[in-house]
């Protein structure tokens, strides 16, 4: 099947397929049209059904109830009151009932009702003593059905009569009464009646009175107005208007009743409407009174649907009218298009063979037909024939300029590979020479395809042999490498064994010193110092310029003039001991930087505490320290200046602040402490003012509580950051009993 037919019968059965979905969519529209006129007809029948009812029981009927009544004809039910002769007397009524005057009681029971059902707007009523004799019965002289006073009619209530008088005892009540003929010579009469007790004045029954409206005529109205056609289904059975009137029903008639009754036995509904299509009749079902069930009583109504259901038939034959037409336009239109197409293709397909077979010379047939165009698929189609032609033409010239740049491209890849043989030594560059010796002459011979060829399996050849070699020389400058490094490292931690061997292990016996000491290499720029002489003890914890292993060298030289400074036999200040420090570092870092351009030094501080005087020094270099005791945490800030800095005053002393009878603990530290950064893509430092926080809330202020407080929340802080630079915590308390010696206690060191 050629691929013009596939898309023929595609587009055919895309037709199909969208008017059977178009088809199933029309119908579904118009049965939910059905339903939905159906619905509204439901509604609209029921409305006016039961408002007419309402209305004419309200108008007619209720005026006589007792309770809701007009005025002037609940009168004739008050016991006490003589409605009659409008007097004060007793009630005439009640008297001649009590006292079984039936000929008075009728007489004036036909005053009530008598002008009322001359005016038919009642059909009839009766009256009835407490054990149902009948003691009055009036009816209308236009009846239709049985006569409600005649001897063989009977009330449905009657049956009943004694539920019936029970159902009156808490007062008035509307039912619908049907009153068959025993005789069976007329039909039920249905009425809409309004039943109410007579009440003694001691409230006990003494007579009972039934008003009643036939609904037939209301029925017959209900039916002009709506231009419908009704029945009244009694269970299994119906009648219509026409029944009471003596009038033959029609076939058609019959056949919609039939249709209603048997709708309602499937489906056991009693409340529904649906159309009879073969009929053309909407077939609806309303409950005939609020007051008694559907299933015993409904009235069924049949509305002619036969303009609808033509509108909603042609309504169809013009849409598949219209969709067959529009679709066989649109397959006539595709037809035409692609076998125009097509046929200009195979033009196409068999000049390609031409030019296949070698012939460049002929060309494409020029547009043609009114569903021709310069833009469209076939004519980009020649354009691009075209365009291969030429392509075709300049191939040869093409082809000459690629020989020539493989041939330089050949001698470059020689002379890279002949230098890269000149770097190798012995069996390895014959070997190197020989390879190349081979690889010129595959190059030199054959076609320009096979040259071509033999080029590229040659380069490929060549990249791979000189790869190795490479290789090879990259492993042998790697092994120097590692080899250097290893003695780097080695020489590394030979340092951090010697920075280790610089740091205190002993602390005077009068003091409890806690330190975490962490480079933040092997080796570092940070170093505490501790020096215990009889009468004075110095602590000091510097932070020199840089880290690794030119921190850990000026570390050296800081801890040599720390110890070299001290004046053991003189009374020497804290701020006086810093200075001279700081002399003997700028003269020896002078020597080695004739410039002096470096601003190397040290940032720390120094404590030198006095026995005897018991009193405490303390002298800094862009350094604090921090008192803790009982009442809080305070610091003491040093100079704004580093040690061995270029930048300061030739004759600058540093500082000497006193403390007198120190108390507490005291907290040195470097700005590894400080520095420390949060993990968040902007980090924030952790700052002197959370260490003076962690001070002030600790609850004991021992060394060692003091070191591990301020440790885990740095730790907690930094999370998985790590450390930027050295840090040294150092934390000391004064002991009041004297020893000789004791360990320090350090944290972070090397063992």
């Amino acid at each position: 099947m050629t691929i013009k037919s596939k898309m023929l019968l595609i587009i055919l059965v895309g037709i199909g397929i969208l008017f059977a979905a178009n088809l199933y969519s029309s119908l579904q529209m118009n049965g939910a049209h059905k339903q939905y006129s159906s619905d509204e007809s439901l509604t609209a029948h029921s409305s006016a059904w039961f408002s007419n009812m309402d209305t004419q029981f309200v108008s007619n009927l209720l005026a006589y109830d007792p309770m809701d009544g007009s005025e002037r004809n609940a009168n004739f039910w008050d016991p006490e009151l003589d409605s009659f002769e409008e007097s004060d007397g007793e009630n005439p009524l009640f008297t001649a009932i009590l006292e079984k005057d039936a000929e008075t009681a009728e007489g004036l029971f036909e005053q009530v009702f008598s002008d009322a059902i001359m005016e038919e707007q009642i059909t009839f009523a009766i009256a009835y003593d407490k054990r149902g004799l009948q003691l009055y019965c009036e009816s209308s002289l236009y009846l239709v059905g049985v006569d409600p006073c005649a001897e063989s009619a009977q009330p449905d209530y009657f049956l009943k009569f004694g539920s019936f008088a029970s159902s009156l005892e808490n007062g008035s009540v509307r039912r619908v009464t049907q009153i068959s003929d025993l005789s069976g010579e007329q039909p039920v009469s249905i009425n809409d009646t309004l039943a109410f007790p007579l009440m003694s004045t001691g409230d006990d029954l003494i007579a009972m009175v039934v008003v009643g409206r036939n609904v037939i005529d209301s029925l017959e109205q209900f039916s002009e107005n709506f231009e419908i056609e009704t029945a009244i289904a009694i269970g299994e059975k119906a009648l219509t208007v026409h029944d009471y009137y003596e009038e033959e029903r029609s076939p058609e008639l019959n056949t919609l009743i039939r249709a209603g009754l048997s709708h309602a036995t499937e489906t056991g509904t009693y409340s529904y409407s649906f159309i009879a299509e073969k009929e053309g009749t909407r077939v609806s079902s309303i409950p005939f009174s609020k007051e008694i069930r559907a299933s015993d009583l409904r009235i069924l109504i049949f509305d002619d649907q036969g303009e609808l259901l033509a509108t909603l038939k042609e309504a169809e034959t013009t849409a598949f009218i219209i969709f067959a037409t529009v679709s066989l336009v649109i397959l006539g239109l595709v037809f035409v298009m692609t076998t125009s197409s097509f046929n200009r293709i195979l033009d196409a397909i068999h000049l390609l063979e031409k030019m296949g077979e070698g012939d460049l010379s002929v060309e494409m047939p020029t547009n043609a037909g009114l569903l021709s165009s310069k833009n469209d698929e076939v004519s980009r189609l020649q354009s691009t024939i075209d365009d291969y032609r030429h392509h075709r033409q300049e191939a040869e010239v093409q082809r000459r300029e690629r020989a020539k740049r493989r041939d330089e491209r050949d001698q470059i890849m020689f002379e890279k590979m002949s230098s890269l043989a000149e770097q190798l030594e012995g069996q390895a560059r014959d070997m190197l020479k020989e390879e190349i010796t081979t690889m010129r002459d595959t190059v030199s011979s054959g076609s320009d395809e096979e040259k071509e060829r033999a080029s590229i399996e040659v380069m490929s050849k060549a990249f791979s042999r000189m790869s190795d070699e490479v290789g090879t020389l990259i492993d042998a400058r790697t092994h120097e490498l590692v080899a250097a490094k290893d003695e780097i490292n080695s020489s590394i931690r030979y340092a951090a064994k010697l920075q280790n061997a610089l740091l205190p292990k002993t602390m005077p016996g009068d003091f409890d010193i806690n330190v975490e000491w962490r480079p933040r290499d092997m080796v570092g720029g940070d170093i505490y110092f501790i020096k215990d002489y009889p009468d004075r003890v110095y602590i000091a914890v510097v932070d020199c310029t840089g880290h690794g292993v030119p921190g850990a060298f000026l570390s050296i030289i800081a801890r040599s003039h720390l110890d070299k400074a001290i004046d053991a036999e003189n009374y020497q200040s804290a701020g006086s001991y810093l200075t001279t420090v700081n002399e003997l570092l700028k003269e020896t870092l002078s020597r080695s930087d004739q410039k002096n351009t470096s601003e190397e030094g040290f940032d720390g501080g120094v404590c030198i505490y006095y026995r005897k005087e018991q009193k405490l020094e303390f002298a800094g270099a862009k350094s604090s320290i921090f008192n803790v005791n009982g009442t809080g945490a305070t610091e003491i800030s040093g100079d704004r200046k580093s040690v061995g800095s270029t930048r300061m005053a030739a004759d600058f002393t540093f500082t000497t602040h006193e403390i007198s009878s120190p108390a507490g603990a005291f907290v040195m530290l470097t700005d590894g402490i400080t520095d420390v950064m949060s993990p968040e893509e902007k980090p924030i430092a952790f700052g002197r003012r959370r260490v003076i926080k962690i001070l002030r809330e600790s609850l004991e202020k021992t060394p060692s509580t003091i070191v591990k407080n301020i440790m885990r929340s740095v730790n907690l802080y930094r999370g998985d950051a790590p450390f930027r630079d050295d840090l040294t915590l150092l934390a000391f308390s004064l002991i009041e009993d004297d020893s000789e010696s004791s360990t320090v206690s350090v944290v972070g060191e090397d063992s």
